[in-house]
């Protein structure tokens, strides 16, 4: 079946553009019943004024997102995937990285919540409660209101999981409650997979022993698919797993994905390189000692100055076979030691050394970025390097590197702000807004930290300091052109950081209706 008329095809393409979602020839049904319903709530029957609508309308989009995707979740669904989970991949995990790591797992697609909470009931009877953090994320802001709520109907129960799921929910009314136990290890964050906004330290899309994409790559077109099994392939850690649903496109083709054949389908690892994860890593410890000049008292209301970003996604460098170049980080640093260049008397010039870490870093290969950057404690954009590179091997330890670089260098922003993203991933939360406030009296135009203190206030239940954060961020990025790049933000563009912080606004106001 093709589109009925072309008015519902041009509704179909600003979609697309704006989200990335797509539809074959067999959906265009149940898309134009979804945009018709769309346009009936928003009172428009004019198809010209609805596109400009949904060009500029962040509510009329998530709106019409509701409608044209299937958002069919529930607990435990595809319930031998959780079991292997279970009996597979976390024993896997925790024999590489040991006992006591930290696991991080990302559901991409969370919808309302069932899929991320089911995860974290695994990693509650697993005994991870309290060594995991759980992000989840979603394209539609009504979606992830609902799944901070934690609030739900029988018709999430359906399948074979919910005898799992039953015993973590309390009733309440006609609807059923999660313990607060189960959900408080999970970070619930608008994003787009389609768009080129991960990996990021900014957002925690860094670093993941796991990740569940499903259910969703069935909406893109061929090219979004390979764009975006690239990018989760840059956010696993080595040997991490990438785990999609039975109806999703096969990923083997597009990126250097080992597939592994199991019982319950094709799942996907990044392999574990000679270099990385399993090596001692040297972290700011051994650097000489911090100055004595430590800031130990902050005036935390922050003036409004101006001011610039914290670049830490990874670019992919392909072979011409379309397969990711088989180079080591063992082998590339030693090619960029190699490359040096020297003074008169020997000694690596410190820009050039940067820039080949920098290089290095793109390039995953933190080992050489920790082995360039060992020496040079005393330049603070050397040391945040260092600790980026650290935070993809060791989270703690990059946390431990960045409390000596803060102290060493009170007034480097990326520093503050860097050590803000990790406390927050470190999920201690008082510490964090401490150092974004920091971050934040150092340069009171920085819109990434007023977004991140607003993420952190929201955490700790200040609602009324998140909405403010939140607004800030929004006005300083109003104020910029909309293609202008936000500092400290991984790439972001000031008109998507608007959206994102109006998007977290609202998500707020309706959390906060709910609760009244």
């Amino acid at each position: 079946m093709s589109w009925t008329q072309p008015a519902y095809e041009a509704v179909a393409q600003v979609l697309a553009e704006r989200t990335g979602l797509t539809f074959p020839p067999g959906r265009c049904g149940s898309v134009e019943q979804g945009i018709r319903r769309a346009m009936a709530r928003a009172k428009i029957a004019n198809f010209d004024q609805y596109r400009a609508m949904l060009a500029t309308d962040q509510a009329a989009l998530d709106d019409l997102i509701v409608e044209v995707t299937v958002g069919e979740t529930y607990f435990f669904r595809e319930p031998a995937q959780f079991q292997f989970i279970r009996r597979e991949a976390l024993p896997d995990i925790r024999r590489r990285r040991g006992s006591e790591h930290v696991v991080r797992a990302w559901s991409t697609a969370c919808a309302s919540g069932e899929e991320a909470y089911s995860l974290a009931i695994v990693f509650h009877e697993e005994g991870l409660t309290d060594r995991s953090h759980l992000l989840a994320t979603d394209i539609s802001p009504a979606a992830l209101a609902k799944a901070r709520l934690a609030t739900y109907g029988e018709w999430s129960f359906r399948g074979e999981g919910e005898a799992i799921a039953r015993p973590y929910l309390s009733r309440r009314g006609k609807a059923y409650v999660l313990d607060q136990r189960i959900g408080r290890h999970i970070t619930f964050e608008p994003l787009n997979l389609a768009l080129n906004a991960y990996p990021s330290v900014a957002n925690g899309t860094w670093g993941m022993d796991l990740i569940l994409c499903r259910n969703v790559l069935i909406y893109f077109n061929r090219e979004t698919v390979r764009n975006v099994a690239g990018r989760l392939f840059d956010c696993l850690a080595d040997g991490g797993w990438l785990m999609t649903a039975s109806t999703d496109p096969p990923l083997g083709e597009h990126t250097a994905f080992e597939s592994v054949l199991t019982d319950v389908g094709v799942f996907y690892r990044r392999p574990v390189t000679s270099g990385g994860l399993h090596q001692e890593v040297a972290p700011l410890d051994s650097w000489p000692s911090p100055v004595a000049e430590v800031a130990t008292s902050w005036q935390l209301d922050p003036p409004q100055r101006s001011s610039a970003v914290l670049r830490a996604r990874r670019s992919r460098v392909a072979a011409p076979s379309g397969q990711r170049q088989a180079t080591t980080r063992h082998q590339k640093a030693s090619k960029s030691k190699e490359l040096r260049p020297k003074k008169a008397g020997g000694q690596p010039v410190r820009n050039d050394i940067l820039l080949l870490a920098q290089e290095d870093f793109t390039q995953a290969n933190y080992q050489a970025v920790l082995e360039m950057t060992q020496g040079l404690a005393g330049d603070p954009a050397a040391a945040a390097l260092h600790i980026r590179a650290l935070a993809n091997l060791d989270p703690s330890a990059a946390d431990r590197a960045g409390a000596q670089a803060t102290a060493r260098h009170p007034f480097s922003t990326e520093l503050q702000f860097l050590r803000a993203v990790l406390l927050v991933e470190l999920e201690q939360d008082e510490a964090a807004e401490q150092a974004a406030r920091r971050a934040i009296y150092l340069d009171g135009s920085l819109a990434i930290a007023h977004f991140t203190l607003g993420s952190i206030l929201w955490r700790r239940g200040d609602l009324a300091g998140a909405r403010r954060a939140l607004r800030n961020a929004r006005n300083l990025c109003l104020a910029k052109p909309a293609d202008e790049l936000v500092s400290l933000s991984d790439g972001e563009h000031a008109g998507r950081l608007a959206e994102a912080a109006a998007a977290q606004l609202a998500i707020l106001e309706r959390v906060q209706e709910a609760t009244r």
